[in-house]
């Protein structure tokens, strides 16, 4: 009996020891970085824009426990205002920072931070490596626009939806001043009702638009109006392709975005915004964000997509705020944006680039952590339907929205808002007007600018001190002459040059 008990046991310890064995290989196998010595604690700072809401450091901590877990690593966010960031950008880079991972897109500069040197360069052996749920995981396209002379210096975000911009604004004001939301469907109809604000609501501390001094109107008033394709907004190179011309794509169409007809149009536009009053007189200092304007009631409209409107509702509930759809018309399309427009970038100044990798990986593609990033606590910030691939706002929606500062973490795949009939019919009207990679074939395309470095830095120096100022009207009645007197400088600077020689290099990558 004896025996056959001590039998017994040890077949029970056998087995036991086979079943840990087993656990203990399926949980190696589902964890990416096993491989990897992740065996001493490390922290990594990452600087971040956006909105936070009011929960956001209970989200960062709860993310932290997780990742402290699988990857022994703590994730120090590090939060810069919208109003900052951009201004700050250079001393964020300076060295002087202890910085591991930093926004990287072309509103920030990047081509020119790359061939500065700020950041750090990476091959496909580090991708696979340290990121190896992004190597599998990521677009493969995606990759294409961040790579500079054989290396990636930024890993990009895994999300290129389509959107439009729309106009939010209070039905108490389209009330005071006899519009309907319906109205509002052209500029010229948005125009009028900015105007009658300006002039009703002059000396009252609000405004028809009220965006904060870094916060550019090309976008909507710019390439929006006058029906343009874009690459490197933002950035000194910035090209454009006018797309009604009934005409196919030719790269001897392109040309640089301020040397237009249609922007000296825009310039004007927005000085008689500011002769007018839609603007504070002191739009070109101020730091306060738009979203913050508009809540505060000193903004009368907002810019949103249709996603978009049902997060301000929640947010406002004493106000009822309504989508207008003025920037389109029978001739606007749309195409799948680039996945640069978020990155994230490892600063040549950080010490645990290996390490950043790997948090970013988790950040980016663990399931735990990236859903409690990207859209908080399901029930309270959020609810998922998994039928659909869709969630609605929760009822804590305004203290954590989803997707409102972590960008660079989202994917194609990830639910998209639930809309409104009236919403989700505006949305399926802005995707069926999309138009193939194609019909402007630049994603993936990388200027070099090398030929033309220093006469690109003066150019680069002339739209930091002339753009917001035409962004903004502050020129006033000398509008044309400082436009004329900026174009001027800049050919002087040898922009006909840069154009020829960025076409020249996009036929013959369009070509290959």
């Amino acid at each position: 009996m004896k025996k056959a008990v001590s039998l017994l046991l040890a077949m029970l310890m056998v087995f036991g020891s086979v079943a840990l064995a087993l656990a203990e290989a399926t949980t190696t196998e589902k964890n990416p970085w096993s491989n990897l010595d992740l065996s001493q604690y490390e922290e990594i700072n990452f600087y971040v824009v956006g909105v936070q809401g009011d929960d956001w450091q209970e989200i960062v901590d709860q993310a932290n426990a997780l990742m402290i877990k699988k990857i022994n690593t703590k994730v120090n966010f590090i939060h810069v205002s919208w109003g900052d960031f951009q201004s700050k950008y250079s001393l964020f880079l300076s060295g002087d920072e202890d910085i591991d991972l930093i926004y990287g897109a072309a509103w920030c500069n990047y081509a020119d931070y790359v061939k500065a040197g700020a950041y750090k360069g990476f091959d496909w052996d580090f991708v696979q490596k340290y990121m190896p749920m992004t190597a599998q995981s990521q677009a493969a396209s995606s990759w294409k626009e961040c790579e500079s002379n054989g290396l990636y210096y930024c890993v990009p975000r895994d999300d290129s939806s389509i959107s439009w911009t729309g106009v939010l604004t209070k039905q108490a004001l389209l009330d005071k001043y006899g519009f309907k939301a319906s109205d509002i469907n052209s500029y010229d109809k948005l125009i009028e009702y900015y105007y009658a604000i300006a002039a009703g609501e002059q000396g009252t501390g609000v405004y028809a638009f009220n965006p904060q001094g870094s916060y550019p109107m090309e976008g909507p008033w710019y390439t929006y109006r006058y029906h343009y394709m874009d690459v490197n907004a933002g950035a000194a190179d910035w090209m454009v392709w006018k797309y009604d011309t009934g005409k196919a794509f030719d790269v001897n169409d392109l040309k640089w975005f301020a040397d237009t007809d249609d922007y000296l149009s825009y310039c004007l536009q927005m000085a008689d915004f500011y002769k007018k009053g839609v603007f504070p007189s002191s739009v070109i200092s101020n730091d306060t964000m738009l979203d913050d304007n508009f809540r505060a009631g000193t903004s009368a409209t907002q810019y949103a997509a249709p996603s978009g409107l049902q997060g301000w509702q929640e947010s406002m509930p004493n106000d009822t705020i309504v989508y207008t759809n003025p920037f389109w018309d029978d001739k606007s399309e749309t195409r799948r944006g680039n996945y640069m427009g978020y990155g994230a970038c490892f600063p040549v100044s950080s010490k645990k680039t290996e390490r950043a990798a790997i948090a970013l990986d988790c950040m980016k593609n663990d399931p735990e952590v990236n859903r409690l990033l990207v859209g908080g606590v399901e029930g309270r910030h959020y609810t998922l339907d998994t039928t659909t691939n869709t969630y609605t706002p929760g009822p804590e929606a305004a203290d954590y929205s989803w997707g409102g500062w972590c960008y660079l973490l989202q994917h194609d795949e990830d639910p998209k808002a639930k809309l409104s009939d009236e919403m989700q019919t505006m949305q399926s009207m802005y995707e069926a007007a999309e138009v193939p990679s194609d019909t402007f074939p630049v994603n993936g395309f990388k200027y070099d600018s090398s030929k033309y470095d220093a006469e690109l830095a003066v150019i680069s120096s002339l739209v930091n001190e002339y753009r917001f100022s035409f962004c903004f009207g502050i020129f006033g009645d000398q509008t044309e002459a400082k436009y004329n007197e900026f174009i001027t400088q800049c050919k002087a600077a040898g922009l006909d040059d840069i154009v020829q020689d960025y076409r020249d290099q996009l036929a013959a990558y369009i070509a290959k």
